[in-house]
């Protein structure tokens, strides 16, 4: 079984996240998105040219969330409960992610990393006043219960943390750079410590603690020049 990945891509990194929280053995290929992604042996293995993509004797799967669910119940995970209502909010969150916490990265991350996407800037600046928005819609849950989706961590917040947890200056310093202060904010605080608590935290992490310098300083400077 294959799993087709980038660490500095945030879904690619929650899912080997919760391969290496579970135990689940994975062959990892590291491979570049927008340019290994495109090359006419990938895109002839599935209509997604994305990573991350699973790779199971001829089965393909893209999109991180379809793939921990797929994982998830085959390998019965913890991450991925059977309880109906803690998985329905699972899924709540993770059909909520796209257009909310997801939005993070490309206001913030993106534009430094990938500017071959070309995101028109005014699309920036209106995902970027939707982030307090999104950090309260976090902030709320976690005053509702330990975990995003209850007493117990499941996948969602593995995925959640990493578009927000890279934001932190121990990482590349994004919500600083961008005056974001997560002071108001002191259950996702508390939750991002206890998430990097969480067994696979340190294996995946490490190549975004090595590169968030350098992020750091191209998004300084690409904030210099707007």
């Amino acid at each position: 079984m294959k799993i087709y990945t980038m660490p500095i891509s945030q879904p690619a990194r929650a899912l080997s996240w919760a391969c290496a929280c579970e135990g689940t053995p994975v062959e990892e290929v590291q491979i570049m998105p927008g340019k290994d992604t495109r090359s006419e042996d990938y895109k002839k293995q599935g209509a997604i040219f994305a990573v991350p993509r699973l790779e199971e004797d001829g089965f393909i799967l893209n999109e991180s969330h379809a793939i921990m669910a797929y994982l998830g119940d085959r390998f019965n995970w913890k991450l991925y409960p059977k309880e109906p209502r803690t998985r329905a909010r699972v899924h709540q969150y993770m059909n909520w992610h796209h257009q909310n916490t997801r939005r993070i990265t490309i206001a913030l991350f993106a534009p430094v990393m990938r500017p071959d996407m070309q995101i028109p800037q005014p699309t920036i600046d209106m995902w970027m006043k939707e982030i307090k928005i999104t950090l309260q819609t976090i902030e709320r849950w976690l005053s509702e219960s330990t975990w995003l989706c209850g007493s117990e961590p499941t996948v969602a917040d593995l995925s959640c943390y990493c578009e927000v947890g890279q934001c932190l200056d121990k990482y590349t310093g994004l919500f600083a750079v961008n005056d974001i202060d997560l002071s108001a904010y002191p259950k996702i605080q508390q939750w991002l410590v206890a998430c990097e608590g969480l067994p696979g935290y340190e294996k995946s992490h490490t190549a975004l603690k090595q590169l968030g310098p350098t992020i750091r300083r191209k998004a300084e400077k690409l904030k210099s020049k707007l």
